[in-house]
């Protein structure tokens, strides 16, 4: 207690700070009072200067105090306080005010102890009330916005921190992050990460694992600590001017989980009785904490429940990949913290990959890196989609550890462009059969959750695929139904090269390199038609590749040759495996991935090769166009060589008629021996002749029917 109205002092800019400040009972200026039989008096001027001499010495005699009497209080031998009477002069303490204080001594210790005890039960009261209080907030805690209200309220009332935060132990129990933390630091640029943080700290950190070592509550002086060492949280706290903290582990019937921080500017803050107060509190508080968090597992529960139910409707209304892609698009948005993500299918060839939905928000639509990743395909066994698929549950990933474990697949490193640290890749299922992968760009994520939805994507992705499957079937059936009919009309090799060039060009996009058809010998290769616009000024690598015949021996065309169908080069594995052909060198010249071969055949004949340059093509149509072409030539081939028979028969034809004139027309003579065979040659050598014949015989011979059948077939016969 004090007497403010006759302070000397109370107008100092110290007087504030030493009403509040503890003094060691050490110093030897407090040592020579408590060491004295009654009051003991000192001359300011004599002690001011004193090693160890208390401030408020120093302060009092500025404000022209020149000598203090100190008397202790003492209760069997025990000091419990000091009187301080301060004197303007060096005369105003007499022995006989001394006696006279040394004999109230006695009944102003007693008074004293009485205030003290009185003031300490009556602390304890209010103490134990408050803690009531405390405790029945407590029960009516709910969530975490309740849990942070009783602390920073209802227990600041009792210790006077400044800040207070708790943190929760993740699955594994090595490391932990922020439960709740000062309402104070909602709207901070520094707490806002803090609080919404998903990355853990580990407990080996000097405090969390210090703490964990005893039962009660450990004090610790922030200022002993190496800042740079020490988590996120402690350096917010320590910039904010917290000098002392207290951490407390709180109880649980099995393993802790939970722990309270509390942090004060001014060290001393947590004594004994915070301490006490912290320790009783603590089991009620994790009961607390246990409920807020099954609280909150219900509702999350709840929540997933009502997420997953509205995806079920919006993804049910799902007949397109149109469609899927906007139900995604709105149900994963709805995930906190998700920066992208982008769901793969595996392709038709069941060695590659490609993009079937995206996030188009990540980048601009014109991004030349991601119109990359989207026109690709990626093999499954690059390293990392194959884990993703063997997988049966989600995959973390680091996309910097990836890249540094040699995986340089180009989705890799776009993800790192656009600032994706972590990935969660899942295989999208449907039955044993799987679908894809849905990568999402997240640091953490609910797996019942990212289950659900799995399971909701793949089922409308294989329905949709289904549907696409079908579809396809049928635009391919039309456009081989059309294109059938279009070979139909072909006579001709010119009527073929239109009608092919037009197909592959017009409907599909793609030029026809070469088309290539087994000659007679059934040997010899022989270029036969190819898309004279497919290389520019007449590449002359292509044009000597185009004009030399090959045979069915040569390395690429036996392999088409002994294959069921078409045959998909991919030029970089050629080249690998040692193939170094002419071919490989042009096709790796000409800038294309792959170059496709599909063997031309007519039941089990081989009639020739077709050759196209693409990074992928409809292997179906293919077969289709391959068949529909090979029928083509065929019947062109055999309308060649019926043609050219046909020639040669009028030919024949009509030179036999010529005979037939000359030599079987002479009807009205009888005779086909070898002589008379010599004079049917005489008479169709002079016939035409316009000289004089003179024919020899005896009578009876013929003469005169040599001589009619001569006029007869002579340019005379109508004159």
């Amino acid at each position: 207690m004090l007497d403010p109205a006759s302070s000397p002092i109370k107008d100092h800019p110290e007087y504030a700070s030493l009403v509040a400040a503890h003094f060691p009972l050490e110093e030897p200026f407090i040592q020579r009072v408590i060491d004295a039989e009654g009051p003991i008096s000192f001359f300011m001027e004599e002690v001011i200067h004193a090693p160890g001499s208390p401030s408020f010495l120093r302060v009092n005699y500025e404000r022209g105090t020149r000598e203090i009497l100190m008397t202790p209080l003492r209760i069997k031998d025990q000091t419990i306080g000091f009187i301080h009477i301060y004197a303007d002069n060096t005369k105003s303490f007499t022995r006989e005010f001394r006696n006279i204080i040394k004999g109230i001594m006695p009944q102003l210790s007693s008074a004293v102890a009485n205030i003290i005890k009185n003031d300490e039960i009556r602390r304890k009261e209010w103490i134990n009330e408050a803690l009531l209080g405390f405790n029945t907030e407590l029960v009516k805690v709910r969530n975490r916005k309740d849990l942070l209200k009783v602390i920073n309220h209802d227990l600041k009332e009792i210790i006077p921190f400044s800040y207070g935060m708790m943190t929760v132990l993740d699955e594994t129990g090595n490391n932990y992050q922020p439960y709740v933390i000062d309402e104070y630091f909602d709207e901070s640029d520094f707490a806002k990460p803090i609080q919404q943080s998903s990355s853990f700290d580990p407990v080996q950190d000097g405090v969390y694992d210090m703490a964990s070592l005893y039962y009660k509550p450990v004090v610790f002086d922030m200022e002993t600590f190496d800042e740079e060492k020490m988590p996120a949280w402690f350096r917010f706290y320590v910039s904010k001017g917290a000098k002392e903290m207290v951490m407390k582990i709180l109880p649980a019937p099995a393993a802790s989980t939970h722990s309270l921080i509390l942090f004060a500017d001014k060290k001393g803050t947590f004594n004994e009785e915070a301490l006490t107060v912290i320790q009783h509190i603590s089991t009620q508080l994790s009961t607390a904490t246990s409920n807020t968090a099954a609280n909150e597992e219900i509702l999350d529960r709840e929540r997933e429940k009502s997420f997953l139910l509205d995806f079920s409707s919006d993804i049910a209304a799902a007949r397109s990949k149109d469609d899927l892609s906007e139900a995604v698009r709105k149900a994963l948005k709805k995930l906190a913290n998700l920066r992208g993500y982008v769901i793969r299918k595996i392709d038709a060839d069941g060695q590659t990959m490609s993009s079937y939905i995206h996030d188009e928000t990540i980048v601009a639509a014109d991004d030349p890196d991601l119109l990359e990743i989207l026109n690709s395909r990626f093999p499954i066994n690059d390293g990392l989609q194959n884990r993703v698929l063997d997988s049966p549950v989600p995959l973390l990933l680091s996309v910097n550890g990836e890249i540094s474990r040699g995986i340089t697949s180009r989705y890799l490193l776009f993800w790192k462009k656009v600032g994706f640290k972590t990935m969660v890749g899942t295989s999208l299922k449907s039955g044993d059969t799987k679908l894809g992968i849905l990568w999402l760009g997240i640091e953490d994520v609910n797996l019942p959750l990212l289950k659900g939805i799995c399971d909701q994507i793949s089922i409308a992705m294989s329905n949709i695929m289904a549907n696409e499957e079908v579809l396809n079937k049928e635009r391919e059936q039309k456009f081989l139904l059309d294109f059938s009919q279009d070979i139909a009309g072909v006579r001709t090799k010119d009527d073929l090269e239109l009608a092919v060039t037009h197909v592959l060009k017009e409907v599909l996009n793609i030029r026809l390199s070469m088309l290539r058809i087994v000659e007679d010998d059934g040997i010899t290769l022989s270029p036969y038609m190819y898309d004279k616009k497919i290389f520019f000024n007449q590449d002359p690598m292509f044009l000597e590749l185009a004009s030399k015949n090959i045979d069915i021996y040569e390395e690429v065309s036996a392999r088409v040759f002994n294959s069921e169908g078409p045959v998909i080069f991919n030029i970089q594995h050629e080249e690998e495996n040692g193939n170094n052909s002419g071919y490989l060198q042009f096709w790796k010249k000409v800038g294309f991935e792959n170059a496709f071969g599909a063997p031309l055949r007519v039941g089990n004949t081989n009639i020739g090769t077709l050759w196209l340059l693409t990074n992928q093509i409809n292997m179906t149509i293919l077969k289709g166009i391959c068949a529909q072409v090979s029928v083509a030539i065929a019947n062109i081939r055999a309308n060649e060589k019926i043609l050219t028979y046909k020639q040669r028969l009028e030919i024949e034809n009509d030179y036999l008629q010529e005979q037939i004139k000359t030599i079987y027309n002479f009807s009205d003579i009888i005779g086909s021996g070898e002589a008379m065979q010599k004079v049917y040659r005489l008479m169709t050598h002079v016939a035409q002749s316009s000289s004089t014949v003179l024919l020899l015989g005896e009578t009876g011979t013929g003469k005169e029917l040599i001589a009619r059948a001569l006029h007869n077939s002579s340019p005379r016969k109508n004159k």
